[in-house]
């Protein structure tokens, strides 16, 4: 079966005509990546649209969220449109539509769907699926010659949907997320983040230039079609130098089939291909977990692309209803203690401070106590307890998660901060060092870290160097950026940097960095530096 062609746009780009929108920040960029001009209001504007693609966005809730509900002029919103239509090009209004008497919404070529709960039935067989796949993976992996020395790395690349309507878009990337996961448990082999991997979703390159930017010895790429009762599975192991096709499988079977003997199949497919295969026995995921992760996934996905209190308090609404609904699954329970660390570390939730600190521990430990196997389940526990002070007991949850996934970057990197809290920011920087090898494309969060570590052990310059190799940071990394100019001796530089953090977040202080940081960071000097730093680049005292 053929595989549908790639692009090579970054997850957080769009092509609109024939310029391409940075979605994070509104930035337009042409052919040639020079970027466009473009005011403030105008990308925030674009932001919002292209942050639900085939939506109307009212001029009411544009006024709310790019003025913060200001007495503005509903030409404001026009003007705005205006300029984004002529940066675009957009001169037949296709691509930003209105829509008469309500507003306006941005048109993609191809429309982004939402999850849909008809996955209830379908968790059991893709997590079967994953793991029979990821058994062959290994066993051709493992036995390719010349790779005795070093361990292969093997990058997963988004499986194609090939469903029909109404079922396209329901397995979305279960299948290839669950491979990832499977192929990581494997010692003898590194694989690259689904991060990574999954940028090239699409990718116009060959192989061979998608291996050589992952750094990957092998990718594995495939197809999914899903019938309403049946799945079938195809995939294709493929030599990331030669581009030669090492190995070719296909898993057809009905729906029932495949959840009654899950198990016993994927030992079989072990014992032939001559290796042995993670015991599904105790991974089998429910229905609602399957919905549960789904909603998960997306609140991630979202709080990674724009990292902004919107969006947190969005991911905190639908995770509050995850668990409602899914009170057996793990996910909604681990994403809200993800998501109220997020919200009390940045001021972005309002409340009694004692109470949702005890909550989010709570709601961290109901995670693991459902799924002991989860990885995500003790990254959280490790972020609820580190930012309770005990970060010697958050790197043990760390290291757990790690044993359970090591293709985790997200886990790996909360490893890295509590080291760096404890001042072992030596092995912190090697634990970043690893990470970039599975997570090659930068993503803000790994640098941002990075870039930390490296201002604490005084290497300023080569902090600025990994802050600005990010694709893009979000302006909560600017208190950062702020001390690494400071540092340097760029004091315009740092000032412009907290100037731009505060116009975010206004109720920031001196002080309040000081309580927030002192029960976690026990490096010897280091808040003392840090604070300093914040005072002299602009921040208020109270």
């Amino acid at each position: 079966m053929p595989f549908g062609k790639r692009n090579n746009l970054k997850s957080f780009e769009i092509r609109l005509g024939t310029v391409t929108l940075d979605s994070a920040s509104g930035r337009v960029f042409d052919g040639a990546g020079g970027e466009l001009d473009l005011r403030h209001q105008s990308r925030e504007v674009l932001s919002v649209l292209a942050g639900a693609p085939g939506r109307t966005i009212t001029r009411e809730v544009l006024i709310d969220r790019i003025w913060s509900g200001r007495e503005v002029s509903p030409d404001s919103v026009a003007q705005c449109i205006a300029e984004i239509r002529r940066v675009l090009g957009d001169v037949e209004k296709t691509i930003v539509e209105t829509v008469p008497r309500e507003g306006y919404r941005l048109v993609l070529p191809h429309p982004i769907s939402e999850p849909r709960h008809w996955w209830n039935k379908l968790g059991p067989a893709l997590v079967l699926a994953s793991l029979l796949l990821a058994a062959l993976v290994v066993a051709f992996a493992l036995t390719r010659p010349g790779t005795l020395n070093d361990a292969p790395v093997v990058a997963v690349l988004p499986f194609e949907d090939f469903s029909n309507p109404p079922h396209q878009g329901f397995l979305s990337d279960a299948i290839s997320e669950g491979i990832t996961t499977a192929l990581a448990l494997y010692p003898q082999m590194d694989v690259v983040s689904r991060r990574s991997s999954f940028q090239f979703r699409n990718s116009p390159e060959g192989i061979a230039e998608i291996s050589k930017a992952l750094g990957a010895d092998f990718v594995l790429e495939g197809s999914q079609q899903y019938d309403g009762s049946r799945i079938r599975i195809t995939a294709q192991l493929i030599d990331g130098v030669t581009e030669a096709h090492i190995w070719a499988g296909e898993i057809d079977a009905p729906l029932g089939a495949m959840l009654e003997s899950n198990s016993e199949i994927s030992r079989k497919i072990a014992a032939a291909v001559g290796t042995s295969v993670i015991d599904t026995a105790e991974a089998s995921m429910t229905a609602g977990d399957v919905s549960a992760l789904m909603i998960s996934n997306a609140a991630q996905s979202r709080i990674m692309r724009n990292f902004t209190r919107e969006n947190l308090l969005k991911n905190i609404e639908e995770q509050e209803q995850s668990m409602m609904e899914y009170p057996n699954s793990a996910w909604g329970f681990l994403g809200q203690a993800l998501s109220l660390r997020i919200g009390l570390h940045y001021g972005w939730i309002d409340g009694d401070e004692a109470a949702l600190r005890d909550r989010m521990i709570s709601l961290a430990r109901r995670g693991v106590e459902l799924d002991p196997n989860n990885f995500m389940a003790y990254h959280a526990l490790g972020r609820a307890l580190m930012f309770n002070g005990k970060v010697k007991d958050a790197t043990h949850a760390f290291q757990r998660g790690i044993e359970l996934n090591p293709s985790s970057t997200i886990v790996g990197n909360g490893l890295a901060v509590s080291l760096i809290y404890l001042g072992k920011t030596d092995e912190a920087l090697e634990i970043i060092d690893k990470l970039e090898r599975i997570d090659p494309l930068k993503h803000f969060d790994l640098q941002w870290n990075k870039a930390w570590a490296l201002w604490q052990n005084g290497e300023c310059d080569a902090a600025l160097d990994a802050f600005k190799s990010a694709p893009s940071m979000p302006t909560a990394a600017n208190k950062l950026l702020a001390a690494i100019h400071y540092c340097i001796g760029d004091e315009d530089d740092a000032a412009k940097a907290m100037a731009d953090y505060l116009s975010e977040n206004p109720d920031w202080s001196v002080s309040r960095v000081r309580e927030m940081e002192a029960k976690m960071w026990t490096a010897p000097g280091a808040l003392d530096r840090w604070v300093v730093a914040m005072e002299r680049a602009g921040m208020p005292q109270k």
